[in-house]
């Protein structure tokens, strides 16, 4: 997405069809909003209903009694039976609502318009030019109006006063038993006419129902067509009533009228799950008599045959994801916002929070059944803040941290030419380093020795974060290191890993560990593992189903009853982690974790991430690894904390290069600290690291940068470490430091350098 295009965002826009009308409505050539009266009888307000009704039929009274109802046919209700009766629930809104008062002002008109015939086409065109405020003139030819209506059985003469008296509510002058056969000659006296009888006319007739004279409009018989049914024969006189209206204001007759009539939705509907349409059961017999039949339903017939409806909405999206149900929202109106936040020059972007927020999955792509990403729009509009320097770095630099450490200092890589590089991912490293070293040191062994190790992060924190340059400069760091070791086979253990690899090295042969396990087989040392467990496909497999294939292969290999989710496969949810939520809105990636958990317990993972995140929701999970080499193969260690992950990965990677490579290594300088398990959590809650204490202790230590408090006998400290200054309180111990507080803040001290 760049800055601002708005053809792009029509284009995606379209592919929300949230907004799009029912089957239903669609097939009526009125667009009568079949699901709002539905949803008003259902409720019981028969008002409500009658006035949605009102909305769009010009004379209510008649077309309940006369309308073929194409509605019903196409209701989505018919895919199980029958569909929703709508004429019998618009003819008892109209019976037993109230009509809707006409207290509006209504602006008059200059220009005139008149109207040859009174049928229905033409009597719906007068009364609605003379809602515009326009004075009408209606002429016909015989004594009364009506015309082919006045031969129906179920239309009386009540009805047909009543459809006189409403005209007489406007500026509609009716002129009897006066044949018009010269549009022509009306002309020279009114602005626009309509020819709604008379098929001796000329039959050349222009889009929406104009004539080759300008400001001569027909409808209705005067078409000389087949009449289609009466509800299209009151379209029509509406239609080109708001032709006639646009003719005489001087502006475009055809804009915004593609979807005018019938047309075919593109709204998906399924079955409502949990909500009450989906125990309503079909009528029995003898409702559908009484359904068929001229009687009128009762007020609660009414309502039970509208709770029938399924209130027709696409929420396929909505559904799967708790990060579009926290907003409130659906991609079209997303895609809007996010679009207006990048259109801001000056002011406030609120919705750089929701931007942040997205876990960038994909799995909406792949649950919309027109593939709209709403991910790869806040994943582009993340890169367009930040390079506009609008996105403030306090959400994700957390993340950025911990990249900018797996990728320093702690970073290594094997510098020897080999065949094959493993790369585990930083996380992996992070929260079972054992695993890593187990599986190296298997694949070494089993693979003739010729495997090399690259401990690093493949650079996707950068790009969730919007940080296009810093993912750049992490896939070079990689790159010249796959170069110096002659470009060998990428094994990863870590499915971001490989999707990452296989879309930025293309000229690159990348592999997952479960693939190569295939091939070489499990270790002598993977026990049996009879027990049944839920398989949660990870987000980075997505786009891989030769990933998602293996997995399931090689847990039927160790004997796992593998149970599918939901949502699985390509359609699999985020765990939570994706686009680094969880640092910019934990209690929404809690939501993630918690949909994709779908309440139950017993997971099997192949991305160590997942497996923590349920962990830490408190789930039984194990990644497939720790049950192939036996680290944790029940499911029960707990869910890493921050500073424990940061030094995993750095002990790890000392073990490796003193044991394998030989190489003398620093130790990690560690101070002992003492602190509750309530203040253990909030340094959680306040991604504060040990190694920060440590860092701000050991500086005010050693310069005297600190404040003695007496009356708690506190020390207290400050530091400012890259963009977050630290505040701690604490006391010595003679085996190292009590800490009794500590928050943290992204101002910088005045004074301080």
């Amino acid at each position: 997405m760049h800055e601002v295009d708005q053809n792009e965002l029509r284009e995606l826009e379209k592919l929300c069809t949230q907004e799009q009308p029912p089957s239903s409505t669609a097939a009526c050539p009125l667009h009568v909003d079949c699901r709002g009266i539905c949803n008003a009888l259902a409720e019981g307000s028969f008002d409500k209903a009658r006035a949605v009704y009102e909305k769009a039929v010009p004379f209510p009274e008649l077309l309940t009694k006369i309308c073929e109802a194409p509605c019903q046919e196409a209701c989505v209700c018919a895919r199980e039976g029958n569909g929703v009766f709508l004429r019998k629930l618009e003819e008892a809104a109209a019976v037993y609502g109230e009509p809707k008062k006409t207290g509006n002002f209504i602006r008059k008109k200059s220009k005139t318009a008149a109207i040859i015939g009174g049928g229905i086409c033409g009597m719906t065109a007068a009364l609605e030019l003379g809602k515009k405020g326009y004075p009408v003139t209606l002429y016909e030819k015989g004594e009364g109006l009506g015309g082919h209506l006045r031969a129906h059985p179920k239309v009386t003469g009540e009805i047909l006063n009543q459809m006189e008296a409403r005209l007489s509510e406007y500026n509609v002058r009716l002129v009897m038993n006066r044949e018009q056969t010269s549009p022509q000659e009306l002309q020279k006296a009114y602005d626009a006419v309509m020819i709604a009888w008379g098929k001796e006319q000329s039959k050349e007739t222009d889009d929406y129902y104009r004539c080759e004279i300008s400001g001569i409009f027909r409808a209705g018989d005067a078409l000389d067509r087949e009449r289609d049914s009466w509800v299209q024969a009151m379209a029509e006189g509406k239609h080109c009533a708001l032709s006639m209206d646009r003719y005489m204001q001087g502006v475009s007759v055809e804009a915004g009228r593609e979807k005018e009539g019938v047309f075919e939705t593109t709204l998906c509907v399924d079955r409502p799950v949990g909500a009450w349409q989906a125990d309503s059961k079909q009528p029995d017999e003898e409702k559908l008599v009484k359904m068929h039949g001229d009687e009128l339903l009762s007020k609660e017939e009414a309502r039970e045959e509208a709770q029938r409806c399924w209130n027709c909405q696409c929420t396929r999206c909505t559904d799967a994801c708790a990060f579009m149900r926290y907003y409130k929202s659906y991609p079209k109106k997303y895609l809007r916002t996010v679009y207006n936040n990048l259109s801001i020059a000056m002011g406030t972007h609120h919705a750089n929070g929701m931007i942040n927020t997205c876990n960038l999955c994909g799995q909406c792509s792949k649950v919309c059944p027109y593939g709209l990403d709403l991910g790869q729009v806040m994943q582009k509009a993340r890169e367009v803040m930040v390079s506009k320097e609008k996105m403030p770095r306090s959400a994700f630099d957390f993340a950025l941290e911990d990249m900018k450490f797996s990728n320093g200092d702690c970073y290594f890589a094997s510098r020897e030419k080999c065949r094959y590089v493993y790369f585990p991912g930083c996380q992996l490293s992070a929260s079972a380093p054992e695993i890593v070293r187990s599986s190296y040191l298997d694949l070494k062994k089993r693979m003739d020795g010729e495997v090399g190790l690259v401990l690093g992060c493949c650079g996707i924190m950068a790009k969730w974060a919007g940080e296009s340059g810093l993912y750049g400069e992490a896939l070079s760091k990689l790159k010249d290191s796959f170069v110096q070791m002659g470009n060998p086979v990428i094994i990863t253990a870590c499915p971001t890993c490989y999707d990452t690899f296989t879309s930025e090295f293309t000229e690159q042969q990348v592999q997952g560990i479960w693939q190569v396990l295939e091939c070489i087989g499990l270790p002598q040392t993977t026990t049996a593992f009879s027990e049944k467990r839920i398989l949660h496909d990870a987000c980075g497999a997505r786009a891989h189903p030769e990933v998602r294939a293996s997995i399931r292969r090689l847990a039927v290999t160790m004997g796992i009853l593998v149970e599918e989710q939901v949502y699985k496969e390509e359609k699999a949810g985020c765990c939570g982690y994706g686009g680094l939520a969880q640092f910019s809105n934990p209690g929404v990636a809690a939501d993630v974790t918690a949909q994709a958990l779908e309440g139950k317990d017993c997971y099997l993972t192949y991305c160590i991430n997942c497996r923590d995140r349920f962990a830490k929701a408190g789930a039984d999970s194990v990644h497939i690894l720790e049950v192939i080499y036996g680290s944790d193969p029940d499911g029960k260690r707990p869910w890493p904390r921050y500073s424990l992950r940061r030094k995993n990965r750095f002990r790890l990677q000392q073990e490796l290069r003193r044991e394998i490579w030989k190489e003398e290594v620093t130790a990690m300088e560690e101070s002992r600290l003492y602190y509750s398990s309530e203040l253990e959590d909030e340094l959680e809650k306040r991604l504060i690291l040990e190694s920060d204490i440590c860092q701000v202790i050991a500086q005010a230590e050693k310069e005297h940068n600190r404040i003695w408090d007496r009356e708690s006998e506190t020390f207290i400290a400050h530091q400012r470490v890259g963009h977050v200054t630290y505040w701690v309180y604490y006391r010595e111990r003679e085996d190292g430091y009590e800490i009794l507080r500590t928050y943290s803040h992204r101002m910088q001290i005045k004074g301080e350098t």
